[in-house]
C-alpha cells in the first residue's frame, strides 16, 4: 500500500489507525457519494436505467496496483538510410520505441478494454440492480483475469462497443474528466 504524507492511501487510515476519510470546510465535513441515473439507449428502444458513481481519485493507481498496466513498446534499434546503426555521441547504440509492433498495438488494445470494463464495474457498484457474475478477486488475485471475464459477461449481455463508450462517457462527465481526456480515451479505445 502507498504511503503519502502518513496517510495510507487506499485505506484512508491515519497514523494511529483511527479511519477519517472526509475533509472538512470550516469545520463541517464534505464529501460523502455522489451518484447520477442515466439511460443507455438500446437498439430495442429500451433505455437501461443505471445509477452510477465518478472514479475515484485513486482509480488508475488501483488498477496498476493490480497489475492493469499498459505494456510498454519493445525497441528497435535505428539505422540510417543506408542500413547501418545509428550510435549516438558516447558509440551507445541508439534504440527507439517501435510503436507499430503487432503485439505492441494488440495489448495497448487490450488494455484500453480492460480499464474500460473496470469503469464500468466501479461505475456500477453502488446500483444494487446491477449484479456481475464474475466474481472480484480476492487478495493476490489476478485482476487481469477479472477485467477479462468482466469484458466477456458484458459482451455476452448485449453490451457493444458504442454501448461501453457511452457508459464511459457518462463516468468521464460525473468524473468531471475534461472533453479532453473523453477524447483521448475513446481514441484509444480502438
Amino acid at each position: 500500500m502507498a504511503h503519502f504524507i502518513g496517510v495510507q492511501v487506499g485505506r484512508y487510515v491515519l497514523p494511529g489507525g483511527e479511519s477519517e476519510g472526509l475533509m472538512r470546510f470550516l469545520g463541517e465535513r464534505v464529501g460523502g457519494e455522489v451518484r447520477r441515473v442515466v439511460r443507455m439507449p438500446r437498439e430495442d428502444g429500451e433505455d437501461w436505467e443505471m445509477e452510477i458513481r465518478p472514479l475515484r481519485l485513486s482509480f488508475h493507481r488501483v488498477l496498476r496496483e493490480r497489475g492493469i498496466v499498459a505494456p510498454s513498446a519493445p525497441t528497435r534499434v535505428s539505422r540510417d538510410a543506408q542500413g547501418h546503426v545509428l550510435r549516438d555521441g558516447d558509440g551507445l547504440v541508439v534504440l527507439q520505441r517501435d510503436e507499430s509492433d503487432r503485439g505492441y498495438l494488440s495489448g495497448m488494445e487490450l488494455y484500453h478494454q480492460r480499464v474500460a470494463a473496470m469503469i464500468v464495474w466501479e461505475s456500477l457498484q453502488g446500483d444494487s440492480r446491477y449484479e456481475f457474475e464474475t466474481k472480484k478477486p480476492g487478495e493476490g488475485e489476478n485482476w487481469e483475469r477479472f477485467a477479462d471475464e468482466l469484458l466477456i459477461e458484458l459482451e455476452q449481455s448485449g453490451w457493444s462497443v458504442g454501448d461501453v463508450l457511452w457508459f464511459c462517457e457518462q463516468v468521464g462527465e460525473l468524473s468531471r474528466m475534461t472533453g479532453e481526456h473523453v477524447r483521448e480515451g475513446r481514441a484509444r479505445f480502438f
